[in-house]
């Protein structure tokens, strides 16, 4: 069973593999709920001061962050004919321990790796595996 614990930052979250909570974003003029994780080995291991300082940035310049995102993988998806918001589906913001982070997506036309749009502390596109 999930105990539920309430952090000042990131709200209610449960644990499963890191600490989980849910949020929105808007991508391509979509509403997307996504799963903030901020990454922990074990549930006794707290979410880090750089996991919380984090996420506060992200929540403070989510609109500057989405417009980034969506530059980004415009960039990296240059020749693709479809319009991103048909194949890449966002479902992640994963926060490591040392506050680095990044967008995941599922890529309908690359199931087997995914997207990921690293946010900090640099600006790019990866697979998920080079990411994680």
């Amino acid at each position: 069973m999930e105990d539920n614990i309430v952090n000042e930052v990131f709200g209610e979250v449960f644990f499963n593999y890191g600490w989980k909570t849910k949020t929105e974003i808007v991508l391509w003029g979509k509403t997307y709920n996504i799963l903030i994780s901020a990454e922990s080995y074990y549930e006794e291991d707290d979410i880090t001061s750089e996991q919380e300082k984090s996420y506060v940035s992200f929540k403070e310049m989510k609109a500057v962050k989405q417009n980034t995102i969506e530059m980004l993988l415009s960039q990296y998806f240059k020749d693709q004919e479809d319009d991103l918001c048909d194949f890449l589906t966002p479902t992640a913001l994963v926060i490591q321990s040392n506050g680095d982070y990044a967008l995941l997506f599922d890529d309908a036309n690359d199931r087997d790796n995914g997207i990921a749009v690293a946010l900090s502390p640099e600006e790019e596109v990866m697979t998920q595996d080079e990411y994680l």
